[in-house]
């Protein structure tokens, strides 16, 4: 029997398995970056991560295998359910990476490069690499990257399996690769297969889809705001119409509830998220603490997410530690902010690693930021790089925030790329900051 399993275990080790896999490619990176000075590549490079993490983290991807090619990005995964996130992170990027590049790097925008993008399916193994990594090896990726040498600047690509999943949602259209002219052409493709312009979303009809909130969050990503109120509105009443009907198993109802929820959170108009909470509420729908926390986090200003937290408490529902760490967010200053702090004291709300995060952030100067961290740890609470980093960007100069890194190390707490960005950005002139980045990459980053 334990052979039996130990071979079970092998075989799935090694599945194989249909990936969907998104190939973003940067047209003429190396030129590009080559016309950068070394301490703008390298700014250029780190906001490479920077750029694209939230969108993941919105469209639920943080799970897929992401690889950095040299060139762009290569996203794989086997669920199905993510094609959908796929080709809405595909069309993100394609409206604004050369903006939300151009904004965090300070680069001309004409500097920035376009991008190639495809969506493709292929048969893949699953496979761990040396350092323990999962990894997926096969067609997908091959078939994404070749795919992608037939794009247009900032055109996607979708294959046939792609378009079964997206059509209703996306406009679609076919194209002929052969009619494109060298420039667009990979300089290698192993086998022929049909390829699709994906084009713009249908809000008409992604109200009523399985992912409303990935749609929602999607058209605000790329400006169209009066189409994502409108989807996650419809979106809305839909769901709310389902949960308030009489049938249906309590567990269903939840998934409405987060559903809804989700799409409340993936609008970035306040006033339409008010609008869909009074639709709910004529309704009979009950919102919980997740809708009150979300609403909290959009509110205009600190005393309108302070109405919000008096509301839930009249509703019955107590705040919790993410409505006040959101609360504490939109304090005006740090005074008020620690008040909000003494307020979850007393209500019994344990502050987290996040709360104390935010208070950093709102410290009036380093000494105060280094004192909530002896805090934290008298609260059982330890300090990890992220915290570091928000007191190094309140170091007063480049001296003292190096000072912290020293101390970060003998805390057995590695500086990442985020912490030498924020002593780089210190540094008093321009040979010292070159000296910051020699250093980052004899360690390694």
């Amino acid at each position: 029997m334990l052979n039996f399993q130990t071979e079970r275990r092998d075989q799935d080790k090694h599945s194989v398995r249909l990936v969907y896999c998104l190939s973003v490619d940067l047209i003429a990176s190396t030129e590009a970056g080559l016309k950068l000075t070394t301490t703008k590549l390298d700014s250029f490079n780190i906001a490479l991560v920077e750029q694209i993490t939230p969108h993941l983290e919105r469209l639920e991807l943080v799970d897929t295998i992401l690889k950095f090619t040299g060139d762009g990005w290569v996203l794989m995964t086997d669920d199905a359910g993510k094609v959908t996130a796929l080709c809405c992170l595909a069309t993100i990027m394609a409206n604004r990476f050369q903006d939300e590049m151009g904004h965090k790097t300070g680069i001309s925008l004409d500097s920035v490069p376009a991008l190639r993008l495809a969506i493709c399916t292929g048969r893949d193994i699953r496979v761990k690499l040396p350092d323990r990594r999962i990894d997926w090896v096969g067609d997908s990726a091959r078939r994404a990257v070749r795919a992608s040498g037939y794009c247009l600047p900032n055109e996607i690509l979708i294959d046939e399996t792609v378009r079964h999943f997206v059509f209703r949602d996306f406009d679609v259209r076919p194209v002929d690769v052969n009619e494109r002219s060298a420039e667009h052409r990979p300089k290698n493709m192993e086998e022929s297969f049909t390829l699709y312009v994906l084009g713009e979303l249908k809000p008409e009809v992604t109200a009523e889809s399985e992912a409303p909130g990935h749609f929602v969050y999607t058209l605000g990503a790329i400006g169209k705001g009066e189409e994502a109120a409108a989807v996650a509105q419809r979106g809305g009443e839909h769901l709310i119409d389902a949960a308030t009907g009489r049938s249906g198993p309590r567990d269903v109802l939840q998934r409405r509830l987060r559903s809804w929820n989700k799409l409340v959170s993936n609008l970035r108009d306040y006033s339409t998220a008010i609008d869909m909470l009074r639709d709910g509420l004529a309704v009979g729908f009950s919102p919980d603490v997740t809708t009150y926390n979300m609403l909290v986090s959009k509110a205009p200003n600190f005393d309108a997410a302070k109405d919000w937290v008096e509301t839930m408490r009249r509703d019955g529902i107590w705040p919790d530690v993410d409505t006040y760490n959101a609360l504490i967010d939109k304090a005006p200053d740090y005074d008020v902010a620690k008040g909000v702090l003494g307020i979850m004291r007393r209500e019994g709300v344990e502050p987290d690693i996040i709360t104390y995060h935010k208070l950093i952030e709102k410290a009036p100067d380093c000494e105060v930021a280094k004192s909530l961290i002896e805090t934290m740890r008298r609260g059982g609470i330890e300090p990890d790089v992220a915290t570091w980093n928000k007191l190094t960007d309140k170091a007063p100069t480049c001296d003292v925030a190096r000072g912290l890194v020293e101390t970060m190390r003998q805390e057995g707490i590695e500086p990442d790329m985020v912490t030498y960005n924020k002593v780089v950005e210190k540094a008093p002139d321009y040979e010292s900051a070159k000296s910051l980045i020699e250093t980052m990459r004899q360690e390694g980053i």
